[in-house]
Formats: C-alpha cells, structure tokens, sequence
C-alpha cells in the first residue's frame, strides 16, 4: 500500500497534495446514518477538518441514530495528523459507573477532545448542525427505522425518546418525528461549551436521571494517547489503545498471527483468533470516518451500551440513560497511513448490531483492514464484495492506494448496505501557496 501503481480509470477519486498542487482535492466521508454523512460533507466543504467533521457527524447521531448513539454514552476515535505524522487515541468509551451498570456520559468531553486535536473550526460551529436536526427532522432514516424495528421495545414507556420515535407504533423511514427536548440540551452545548454538561443545571439534571455523583460527572476526562501500530511495507496500521477485551491489543495479535497466510484465509482465521462467533446478545456500534482535503484521517466507534442504552429516558433532556460497555466488540475504528510522508491511506470501522456475539467489531474490522493493508490491487468495493459472509458484524471504510508513477493518490468508499451507511466526496479546489 501507497506503493502500487495502478490505473487511473480502475479506481474513482484522485487528489494530490505531495507531488501535483494544481490537482483537485477529494475528501471522502462515511457514516453509518445518512443525515450524519451530509453533515459531514457540509463541514469539509465549508472548510473544517478531520477532527471538525468526525465531531459534527457524531453530535448528529445523537438525534438521527439514539439507538447507538447519544450524548450519554461515548465511543473512542483513531486520528492520524498527516502534518505532524502522528497519530494518537482518543477514549472516552461510557465504562459502567453508578448503580446499575450505568456509563459514564463521556460523549461531550470526548467529541470536544477529537475536535480541539484535529480541528479547525468554533466549537458551535460544529454543534449547531445537530442542533437543527433535531429540532427540524427531516425525516427518520433507514437506519433508525431498522432499530426501531428490531430494538424499540427497550424504550421506557414514559421516556421522550418513545413518544417522539415511535408514537403509536414502529414508524416508516420518513416519519418526521422532531426532538425538542433533545435540540434544547445540544442548544446548551452550543451557547455554554462542554462544560455545561459537566457542571451546572444540566449537569446536576444528567447526574440525577443517571443516579451518578455529580463530583463524580464533573472530575470526568477522557483518555488521550497513542495508538497501537502494526509496521508493514512502508505504512502503519493504527489502532485505538484501550483496556477491554477485543480491543486494540488483541487486533494486533491476531494480524501479526494472520499476515503470513494465503489472503483468502487471512480474515476468517483472524475472527477465529479474536474468539467471534457471529452469535449471542452484544453491545451495538456506529461508526463514521474521514480524510480530509490535506490527508489527516479520523476513524470513530461509538456506543450506548445496548441498543437504546438502558432504554430509560432523563426527563426534559431527549437523552437515553447509556448503558456501561466492559469490552470493545461493539465498534472498532482503524488508520493505516504513511508516516514517511503524512498520508492517510485507510480508515474503517467495524461495529456490531447487536445479535453478532463477541469480538463482532474486530472480526469485521480486520476483514477488510487486512486486504486492503496486505493485497497490492484489490479496489475497496472488491474487498467489501469479497468480505466472507461468516464473519459477524458490519464495516464500511475509505481504501486509498498511490501510484509510484504519478504520485497521485486514487481512492474509494465502501459502504456496508447492511448497515444504512452512506458514503460521500467533496471536491474542492487546491489552494496554491
């Protein structure tokens, strides 16, 4: 990988920061929810970031996908600068506290981390998109409309959450079911910064409809670190540095242990070394990712700790009570990029959806990762075609390769149908220096 010389006409999207400055630049940007991909391009396109539209996309998720997504729960991110040519952790996964088995609402603090290391824009910039699609819904999403099919039944009876998403009974895609409660606790974030949910009249009414210590709420911070990375070729596979089980340590086991077999037994063999059995109850995932018009790359999982989270509503917030995760099979997020030059050549997530059964995020994760890592002209929807139907969980990822003969990078989007993700370029102009 970033060593192949390929076609141009094999491969859609070319752009060019290291060789060619007059070429078009390509942005590419998926999520696991429509209305949270267009909020993504629209913030590349204004000029954000990485770090800008991962924050804005997963602040959208928690009024267009609360299923997975919410501001009491939270998720971990994989960053890759390509200026500095670093790349780092970003945890805040909603690890149980409380009575229980709570999570720690981690959300806020840890989408303000992302944004504050990988961004560019004002914080409110970044919220106010959310902010809007709750207020005015456009309109549930096939994604949604499909948890709520299969998982609506968690909902409290009296939580918010099942009187605006559901009403009278399962909903079609389209229903408009607008979320005030949940706009005016984002419009808080908007107007009064994170902090507002830490500490303050939003935070004491977090703390009391979650049954947490309010000290316990304010002293939260999430983790900020490096990555775990597996050195191959000339580029890097980065993934999240985290403490559960199926998380990042035993991903790079299982690739080190399946880099040397034929490609066609390298990913069913890994998801055997990770332990997924592709059945039994199991934390559910969303997950989103970019590369930016200037090569940094963000890969982000996240979580409510069931579907629904705990299904119990705080009152006059919008917001699920999140449910606390001990392991990472949810949702695994992965970078591979070039440390040489500063360039972003992979992002992906797998996630569960909740009857996967264990290691469900790894097992898809590396399905993909390991193809698009090892295998010198497989296209990204090749392998996302080629991905064997026995191993659990959903992935969607961004695959890019370079050409040793004009040094412009070509590269695809694959989107897992399964998972109601949506895709998206941004074309933009380079501006020259």
């Amino acid at each position: 990988m970033g060593a192949v010389a390929i076609a141009a006409s094999l491969l859609t999207g070319c752009v060019n920061t290291k060789f060619k400055t007059d070429a078009t630049v390509q942005s590419f940007v998926v999520a696991d929810e429509p209305y949270a991909a267009g909020i993504g391009r629209d913030i590349i396109a204004q000029g954000g970031k990485a770090g800008d539209a991962v924050a804005a996309m997963a602040l959208a998720m928690t009024a267009s996908l609360p299923s997975r997504v919410g501001l009491t729960g939270g998720g971990v991110c994989v960053l890759f600068d390509a200026t500095s040519k670093k790349a780092r952790t970003i945890d805040f996964l909603p690890r149980s506290v409380g009575s229980g088995g709570v999570g720690m609402p981690a959300m806020a603090r840890g989408l303000y981390a992302v944004q504050a290391s990988a961004g560019v824009m004002r914080w409110e910039q970044v919220v106010a998109p959310a902010e809007q699609l709750a207020q005015f819904s456009p309109g549930l999403s096939r994604a949604l409309v499909q948890d709520l099919s299969a998982f609506g039944g968690r909902l409290a009876a009296d939580s918010d959450a099942r009187r605006r998403l559901l009403g009278a009974g399962t909903p079609a895609v389209g229903t408009i079911a607008a979320q005030p409660e949940l706009a005016a606790t984002l419009s808080v974030l908007r107007r009064q910064g994170v902090g507002a949910f830490y500490a303050g009249p939003l935070a004491a009414t977090v703390a009391q409809g979650m049954g947490l210590d309010p000290a316990q709420l304010r002293a939260y911070q999430p983790r900020v670190g490096a990555t775990l990375t597996v050195p191959f070729d000339i580029s890097d596979l980065h993934v999240p540095d985290t403490t559960e089980p199926d998380s990042g340590a035993a991903i790079i086991q299982a690739w080190k242990a399946v880099a040397a077999l034929p490609p066609a037994e390298r990913a069913t063999r890994a998801a055997q070394l990770l332990g997924a059995t592709g059945a039994g109850a199991t934390a559910t995932g969303a997950g989103l990712m970019v590369i930016d018009p200037d090569e940094n790359g963000a890969a982000c999982a996240f979580t409510q700790g069931a579907p629904f989270g705990t299904g119990r509503g705080i009152p006059g917030t919008g917001m699920l009570v999140a449910q606390g995760v001990e392991r990472g099979g949810f949702g695994t997020p992965a970078l591979i990029a070039n440390s040489i030059i500063g360039r972003t050549l992979f992002a992906g997530v797998g996630t569960a959806g909740g009857s996967d059964g264990p290691a469900a995020g790894p097992a898809a994760l590396l399905s993909v990762a390991l193809p698009a890592g090892l295998e010198e002209k497989s296209t990204a929807p090749q392998i996302q075609a080629a991905r064997p139907q026995s191993i659990p969980g959903r992935v969607s990822f961004i695959g890019c390769r370079v050409s040793i003969e004009d040094g412009i990078r070509y590269c695809q989007t694959a989107a897992d149908p399964r998972a109601g993700s949506l895709a998206l370029t941004v074309e933009s102009e380079r501006k020259r220096e």
